[in-house]
C-alpha cells in the first residue's frame, strides 16, 4: 500500500480464532433455479416476535430450522435468544432452508452467517432473531409494527452477533496490530472526560510506537476489514449499541474483539489517520467515523434527540429510503417507549417517501424548537418531489458545516449537538404560525436585505492550490463595498472561514490580518505564472491588494488550514445594507437574506409568489450574534410570517 509509514513492531499474536476444534461446515440447499417458497407466515399476536432455532441438518445436507413465536412483554416466557446483525448484500432470494417442514428462501449473505451460526457455540441462547426470516417482508404492516420494537428486540436478547462476512485470507495478523493500537488509546485517553491527553501524532511519534511498517500485511488486512459494507449500514447503529453486552463480531471462521476495534479505530481516527498506512483508502475512513460515532454512544449513553442522530448518520447507507429515519428512531429518545412513539416518526412502509420526510423535518423542528435540521437541507430546484424546506435523508450528504458542533443537551435533557458560536436569533425559539397545508412549512423571522449577484462558487481544489477564486471575489467585495466597509478586509477574512473555531477561545475573528493577505499574494502571484498578459493582470488586481508589512509578511498556509466552509459555496452582498456573507451554491441575485427565529444562521430563500423556496444557510458578517435580534426590537425590522414551499 502507498503511506508514509515505515517502522516496525515487536512479533505479537493475540488473538483465537472463533471455530476451534475443526467443526464440520453445514451446507444449505442452493438451487439452480429460484424455488417457490411454500412457508406461509401466520398473523403475529400483538407485541409479539418470532425466533429461530436450529433442529439438524437433513439428509440432503439442507440446515433444518424451527420458527416460532413468542410475546415480548415482561410477563411472556421469552426465551434466551441472540440477535444477528448483517448486511442482505444481493436481495436475491435463490438459497433454500427448511423452517417448520417447509421450504423458505433466503439471501446467499444470509446463508454464508446461518452456517457459520448452526457451527458456533452460543451457550444457553438456542434461540436467534434474524429479521429475514422473522419479520414476514412482504407485509408492510408487520414490517412497521417490528420496527416500532426494534430497541426491545435488540435490548432483551443475551447478545447482538455480527456477521461480517466471508473470511479474509490472513485476518490473525490484526490481532496484535488491534492490541497495539487499543494499549496506545488507552494510554492517550482521559479517563474522567474521554478527551485525549495529548496532541495529535507527527510521522516521528507514530513511529516511535512500533506499529508495524507500511507494507506489513496486517494494514491491508484491516483495511479490507473496514471496507466491509456492514459498518456503512444505518441499521447496524441501532443493533450495534442496543446490544446488552460488546456484541459478538465474526469474520468468516475469526472472531475479532468487538472492544479493541472500537477503540483502536477511535484513537487512530483523532489521532493519526492521515499518516497511517489507511490514509488513501476512503472506505477505510468511512468505517472508521461509524466506528467512531459507536464509540461516542458507549461514552456518552442514553437516548439522543432525532436531529443529532440524523446528523451524525449522514453518510450511512440504507436500501430502503425510509429505513434513514426509522433505523434511528430506537436509539433516539422519543423511541425509549415503544408504546409511544410520535406518529412521525412511527415506521410506516404503506406511507410515501416523500411525505415520511417532509413529515419528520417538521415533527423535529416543532419538537426541538430550532432549526438546526436546516443545514442537512440541499436546495431543491422548482418541480422536486420534496418541498424545498424538507430533509432528503438520501441525498448525498457531503456538506461543510457553518456552525462548529458540540455535545450538549435537549430541551428535555437527552444527548445533543449544539451550533456553537453562531446564535442569529439570539436564542429565541421557533415560531411557527399554523400551515395551509403539509408541504407549507410557516416560520416566523425577520426580512434583512436582497441578495445581489453571488460570487462564483468556490471549489475545493481552487481554495486548497491556486486560490484564483477568493482572489476575484475578494475584487469584487473591494469594488462593491469599500467605502461602506471601513472594516471590509478583516470581514471578508471571517466570513470567508465562517469564523471557524482554532481552540476552545480562539476564533478566525482573532487571527491577524497578515495571514489573508499572504494567501491572496500568494493566489496573484500564481495567477501571474499562468497568464499570457502580466501587465493586464496587474491592472486589474494590483490596486486591490494591500502592500505586505515586511516585518510581518504573514503565513498563507496558516490561512488556507481554515477554508473547509467555503468549499462549494459562494460570498456574496446584499444590495442596500452592504452585508457581506457566505451562502449555498443554489443561491442567485434576487433571492432574499433573512433571520428565522430558531436559527443559529441566517438564511438564504427565494421569493415563488408570495410565498418562499429555502435555499440554505449562510454566513453574514454582523448577523450571526443576535444583533438582527436587538435591531428589531429597536424598530428598525419588521417580524413577518415565511411561508415555505
Amino acid at each position: 500500500m502507498d503511506a508514509p509509514l515505515s517502522f516496525a513492531r515487536p512479533a505479537v499474536q493475540v488473538g483465537t480464532p472463533a471455530l476451534e476444534g475443526g467443526a464440520p461446515a453445514l451446507q444449505l440447499g442452493s438451487p439452480e433455479k429460484p424455488i417457490l417458497q411454500d412457508f406461509v407466515y401466520s398473523r403475529l399476536p400483538h407485541r409479539s416476535i418470532r425466533l429461530l432455532r436450529f433442529i439438524s441438518r437433513g439428509l440432503s445436507d439442507t440446515l433444518e430450522c424451527e420458527l416460532q413465536d413468542f410475546p415480548l412483554s415482561p410477563k411472556g416466557r421469552l426465551p434466551k435468544y441472540h440477535a444477528l446483525s448483517y448486511c442482505w448484500g444481493d436481495p436475491t432470494r435463490s438459497n433454500s432452508l427448511k423452517c417448520n417442514g417447509k421450504e423458505v428462501l433466503i439471501t446467499t449473505t444470509l446463508k454464508d452467517a446461518l452456517l457459520r451460526l448452526a457451527a458456533l457455540g452460543r451457550g444457553s441462547a438456542e434461540w436467534i432473531w434474524i429479521d429475514q426470516i422473522c419479520v414476514d417482508q412482504t407485509n408492510n404492516e408487520e414490517k412497521g409494527t417490528q420496527v416500532n420494537m426494534m430497541r426491545e428486540i435488540y435490548r432483551k436478547s443475551e447478545k447482538t452477533i455480527i456477521w461480517l462476512g466471508p473470511d479474509i485470507k490472513g485476518i490473525e495478523t490484526t490481532s496484535s496490530l488491534l492490541d497495539d493500537m487499543w494499549r496506545l488509546h488507552i494510554e492517550d485517553q482521559d479517563l474522567v472526560d474521554s478527551s485525549r491527553k495529548r496532541r495529535p501524532y507527527t510521522l516521528g511519534d507514530l513511529e516511535a510506537t512500533n506499529l508495524p511498517p507500511a507494507g506489513d500485511r496486517s494494514w491491508e488486512v484491516l483495511a479490507e476489514l473496514l471496507s466491509r459494507p456492514w459498518f456503512v449500514r444505518t441499521w447496524v447503529i441501532q443493533e450495534a449499541v442496543l446490544s446488552s453486552v460488546y456484541p459478538r463480531m465474526l469474520c468468516g471462521s475469526y472472531e475479532l474483539d468487538w472492544e479493541k476495534l472500537l477503540g483502536s479505530c477511535s484513537w487512530m481516527r483523532s489521532m493519526c489517520y492521515s499518516i497511517t498506512p489507511l490514509s488513501h483508502n476512503i472506505v477505510a475512513w468511512t468505517a472508521t467515523r461509524s466506528l467512531n460515532l459507536f464509540n461516542d454512544f458507549k461514552n456518552v449513553g442514553g437516548h439522543w434527540d432525532m436531529v443529532t442522530l440524523l446528523m451524525r448518520s449522514t453518510k450511512f447507507q440504507a436500501s430502503e429510503p425510509r429505513d434513514k429515519v426509522y433505523s434511528l428512531v430506537g436509539l433516539s429518545g422519543e423511541g425509549s417507549d415503544s408504546t409511544y412513539i410520535p406518529k412521525a416518526l412511527q415506521a410506516n412502509y404503506d406511507k410515501p417517501c416523500r411525505d415520511v420526510f417532509r413529515d419528520v423535518t417538521r415533527y423535529i423542528i416543532k419538537s426541538s424548537a430550532n432549526l438546526r435540521i436546516f443545514a442537512l437541507v440541499r436546495y431543491t430546484p422548482e418541480g422536486k418531489a420534496l418541498p424545498s424546506w424538507s430533509v432528503d435523508f438520501t441525498a448525498d450528504a457531503h456538506w461543510e458545516q457553518i456552525s462548529y458542533l458540540v455535545m450538549s443537551h435537549h430541551l428535555r435533557g437527552w444527548p445533543s449537538m449544539r451550533e456553537k458560536p453562531n446564535n442569529a436569533s439570539d436564542n429565541l425559539p421557533v415560531d411557527m404560525p399554523v400551515s395551509p397545508s403539509d408541504d407549507i412549512l410557516a416560520l416566523r423571522g425577520l426580512l434583512i436585505d436582497v441578495v445581489g449577484t453571488p460570487c462564483e462558487t468556490m471549489s475545493r481544489s481552487n481554495l486548497d492550490s491556486s486560490g484564483s477564486q477568493v482572489l476575484f471575489a475578494w475584487k469584487s467585495a473591494y469594488e462593491h463595498t469599500r467605502n461602506r466597509r471601513p472594516d471590509l478586509a478583516r470581514a471578508f477574512m471571517v466570513t470567508l472561514t465562517a469564523n471557524w473555531s482554532l481552540t476552545e477561545t480562539e476564533m478566525m475573528a482573532h487571527e491577524p490580518l497578515s495571514n489573508f493577505w499572504a494567501y491572496l499574494w500568494q493566489a496573484y502571484d500564481e495567477l501571474l505564472k499562468v497568464s499570457e498578459d502580466h501587465d493586464a493582470v496587474k491592472r486589474e488586481l494590483q490596486h486591490v491588494l494591500e502592500p505586505q508589512n515586511a516585518d510581518d509578511p504573514g503565513d498563507a498556509n496558516l490561512y488556507r488550514l481554515h477554508l473547509n466552509a467555503a468549499y462549494t459555496r459562494r460570498m456574496f452582498f446584499s444590495k442596500h445594507k452592504s452585508f457581506l456573507g457566505l451562502g449555498p451554491k443554489g443561491m442567485q441575485e434576487g433571492d432574499i437574506l433573512c433571520v428565522l427565529f430558531g436559527g443559529a444562521t441566517p438564511f438564504i430563500l427565494r421569493p415563488d409568489g408570495e410565498q418562499f423556496r429555502f435555499v440554505g444557510e449562510c454566513y453574514v458578517y454582523g448577523l450571526m450574534s443576535g444583533e438582527a435580534i436587538r435591531d428589531w426590537e429597536d424598530g428598525l425590522y419588521a417580524e413577518q410570517t415565511f411561508h415555505l414551499v
